[in-house]
This record gives C-alpha cells, sequence and structure tokens, in this order.
C-alpha cells in the first residue's frame, strides 16, 4: 500500500511578496488587490490591461488605476503593453533590519459592539485626569454633538480609545465624520468605531481614506436609487451600498445603463429585483457593453443568431442572469 500527502487546495500555490503585506495592504483598495493577485498567479503570461479586466470583473479604467498604484510601488512593471512582475537582483535576509528601526505596534482584536466593556466611572475619571489629550477630546466631542457628554457617552469613548486602539485625533475625525451624514448618536460613533478598530485605522491619512470610501459608497447609493425611483426608503442596506458601489464606482456603468437595466428587470420580474439587476449589469460589464450603441447591437446580434437557431434542438445557454441572481457576491 502506498501513502501521499493530501495537499487539497495546497497543492497548486503562487509566491506574494512580503512587502504586500508590511507595507501596501492597508493602502490598497481591493480592486488593487484582485488586480495584484491575479496578475502574481498568472506572471508567467502576458496580461493585458483587458484580460485582467474580464478575468476579475474589475472595469478597465480600474484596472489601469490599480497598475499605475502597483507599478508606483515596485511590485508591477511594464514592458511593451505587457504587466511583468519585476524580481530584485538581491534579496535581502529578513533580519538584516536593525532592532531600533522595527516598529512595534500594539496588538489590537477586533471585538464585538457590547455595551458591557465599557470602563467604569473611576477608571474614567482617572484617565482623563491623567491623558490630557484624551480629556480634550471629551471637548471637542461636545462641541461636535452640541451637547454634554454622559457618563456612558464619556467612558464608550475611553473604550474606542484604548480598547479599540483608535487615537485622539482620529476619534475627533470619526465623530465629526457621523455628525456630518446624520449619525450623530454614540451607538453610530460606538459600531463605525469598533469597525474602524478591526481594521487598524490609527491615522489621520487612513481615516481619510476610509471616509472618502464611504462617501463614494454612499454617494453610489444616492445616485442608483434616484434612478430607480426609489424614495423614503430609510437607510441603506449593506448589500444596497455593495451593490451600488460595484456598479457605479467599480464598474463606471452611465445613468443609462443603469435605468436600462432597472426597465428589463421590472418587465421580466414585473418588480424590482437588485439581485436580478445585478445580473444583467454583470453580463454587460462580462462583455463590455458600457452604452447604449453597444447593447443595441449586442441585442440585434442575439436576435439574429436565434433566429439562425430556431430549427436547431434547444440548447441552455452557459450562463443567463438566473445564474447571477442565485450565486449573489452580497448576502441579504
Amino acid at each position: 500500500m502506498n501513502y501521499k500527502i493530501n495537499l487539497g487546495a495546497w497543492g497548486s500555490v503562487f509566491a506574494v511578496p512580503s512587502a504586500l503585506v508590511d507595507s501596501h495592504i492597508k493602502m490598497a483598495t481591493e480592486s488593487q488587490l484582485k488586480v495584484l493577485l491575479y496578475i502574481l498567479r498568472n506572471s508567467d503570461k502576458d496580461n493585458s490591461v483587458e484580460s485582467i479586466s474580464k478575468a476579475v470583473l474589475v472595469h478597465p479604467d480600474e484596472v489601469k488605476n490599480a497598475v499605475e498604484f502597483w507599478i508606483s510601488r515596485g511590485l508591477v512593471a511594464s514592458s511593451e503593453n505587457v504587466l511583468e512582475i519585476p524580481v530584485p537582483e538581491k534579496i535581502e535576509a529578513e533580519n538584516s533590519v536593525a532592532e531600533s528601526e522595527v516598529e512595534i505596534k500594539p496588538i489590537v482584536k477586533p471585538r464585538a459592539v457590547s455595551r458591557s466593556q465599557r470602563p467604569d466611572p473611576t477608571y474614567v475619571a482617572r484617565r482623563l485626569a491623567e491623558n490630557a489629550e484624551l480629556s480634550h477630546l471629551m471637548d471637542e466631542a461636545q462641541i461636535a454633538l452640541s451637547k454634554p457628554l454622559s457618563s456612558g457617552d464619556t467612558a464608550t469613548l475611553v473604550m474606542l480609545h484604548e480598547t479599540d486602539g483608535l487615537p485622539c485625533d482620529v476619534l475627533n475625525h470619526l465623530i465629526n465624520y457621523c455628525v456630518s451624514i446624520g449619525k450623530g448618536n454614540m451607538r453610530a460613533i460606538e459600531r463605525m468605531g469598533t469597525q474602524w478598530g478591526a481594521e487598524e485605522i490609527y491615522t489621520l491619512e487612513l481615516a481619510e481614506q476610509k471616509i472618502i470610501r464611504l462617501s463614494q459608497s454612499n454617494n453610489a447609493w444616492t445616485k442608483v436609487s434616484r434612478i430607480f425611483g426609489i424614495r423614503n426608503i430609510g437607510s441603506p442596506t449593506k448589500t444596497q451600498l455593495a451593490y451600488a458601489d460595484t456598479w457605479v464606482n467599480e464598474w463606471k456603468f452611465s445613468d443609462d445603463m443603469l435605468l436600462e437595466a432597472y426597465e428589463r428587470c421590472v418587465n421580466q420580474k414585473g418588480e424590482y429585483n437588485i439581485k436580478y439587476i445585478n445580473g444583467i449589469l454583470a453580463k454587460w460589464f462580462a462583455a463590455s457593453i458600457f452604452n447604449l450603441d453597444d447593447l443595441k447591437k449586442a441585442d440585434e446580434s442575439g436576435a439574429k443568431s436565434k433566429k439562425k437557431k430556431s430549427n436547431e434542438p434547444e440548447r441552455k445557454a452557459s450562463y443567463d442572469i438566473a445564474t447571477f441572481e442565485s450565486k449573489s457576491l452580497f448576502n441579504d
């Protein structure tokens, strides 16, 4: 009897530069990571912007931006429109950096939002007396929220600072952002602060990037809901934000194309169905159809092909909108 190790998915692996995690992962967007991982996986092939776009379902313009980002950081090189992975002439040993040059950061583990974890009033009073910056944050928070802080509010901010690791300037930025979007209550601040702590948003630069990304996502949903005629439904769900962000900011669909997808959904399903609309748009994106003229040509071509094959045995399409609908990337 012969025996061997069952490697499973580990039977096929590819290398990822340490610099990606050590230096760039906090700054990189989802699209930038998807593009780099695809290039790394296919480093032995000629990777063009068009081939990457179709493979990872990211708009060509977004792929170009991602490639420029990684080229600027030395992880990707371009040679005659072919993207390559540059190989350093000399790889230095990991231990070549002196201990004095190594930045040691405290490890902050994500936690579930729970008010029971707030520090008691005695501890809060002592920390405010010891930490002038933390005490100043409370004054700034009262101004931003236009109300005096309760003992519970103060304890929550101390918790976000000491348990979740958010610096005072980042916390102040977060509070003002929540107020600007109409969520100037401590529950919303705590929820968002916990998420920022889990994502290790510990600098003002990272906080600004996070706010820009959140604003882009919210603006995308505002645009989509206006086009679809959706009114007075309260705050959007995570699913709605995720779909809108993908359609507008990643796939770059115009108002006309979004409206066309909505109308086709209603005509086919008899109602608004966000997953079905995503299936339509995903199909168009995969076919690089981004305007009504191209869509009209595709429809005409499809109609001619269907007519030509009308006498042939019926065959099931390789994929259809229902497939996208049932295999959504987002959960309700």
